[in-house]
């Protein structure tokens, strides 16, 4: 009998070609790496361990629980968590240095009181609605891709 083994190698030197690539393609600022599910798992820690090695400073992750561990490898980077700030987090953020990406007035009002309490400015990104979920979006999207005999899986 044979017995396989599936092995999956991750090739951390071209994730970073690939960042360094993008950053080319964007020479009017910073580009980022968003490693939310474990870096799309590629391994969070091993993936922002590299490209904060060829100085990628901007990190993008889901939950706070997937910020905690990639601070001590990231220590002077940006991180910034894109499912907000949920109610009572503001402290975790906040020791951390981790940016939360507010997108309610709640959120907002919350990460503002806590940095008056701490009497001074905390990070974070704010996340502006494109609208393209309103419904007169969607119709117009709809209308366009059956115009153009197309079928869309959303």
């Amino acid at each position: 009998m044979t017995h396989s083994a599936t092995r999956l190698t991750i090739d951390l030197g071209a994730i970073v070609a690939n960042w360094r690539l993008l950053g080319g393609l964007h020479p009017s600022g910073p580009v980022g790496a968003v490693l939310k599910a474990n870096g799309y798992g590629t391994g969070a820690g091993a993936a922002a361990t590299a490209l904060y090695g060829a100085g990628c400073r901007h990190f993008f992750v889901a939950h706070l629980t997937e910020a905690l561990p990639l601070r001590p490898l990231v220590p002077d980077a940006m991180i910034a968590v894109l499912n907000g700030l949920w109610p009572g987090d503001a402290p975790a953020y906040a020791d951390e240095g981790i940016a939360p990406v507010l997108g309610s007035l709640a959120e907002i009002e919350e990460w503002a009181a806590h940095a008056h309490t701490l009497g001074r400015a905390l990070p974070a990104l704010l996340h502006v609605d494109t609208g393209q979920n309103f419904p007169e979006v969607i119709e117009f999207r709809d209308r366009r891709v059956a115009e153009m005999g197309e079928r869309l899986v959303v």
